[in-house]
């Protein structure tokens, strides 16, 4: 049996700096918040934090 909806989506991971966005991850549904990782910016050649944002 096929489960109703999804339990994960897509989302993209911005930098914090420079606004762009460097990564796509997925995320459970069920977790309220968003996503902060702190990640490598090639842009900024140093790593930041990468706020969850939506995929377009």
């Amino acid at each position: 049996m096929a489960k109703k909806g999804k339990a994960v989506e897509i989302i993209a991971l911005a930098c914090s700096e420079c606004n762009r966005r460097n990564y796509t991850t997925k995320k459970n549904r069920k977790l309220q918040g968003k996503l902060q990782l702190r990640k490598y910016c090639p842009f900024d050649r140093k790593h930041t934090l990468h706020v969850e944002t939506r995929v377009k």
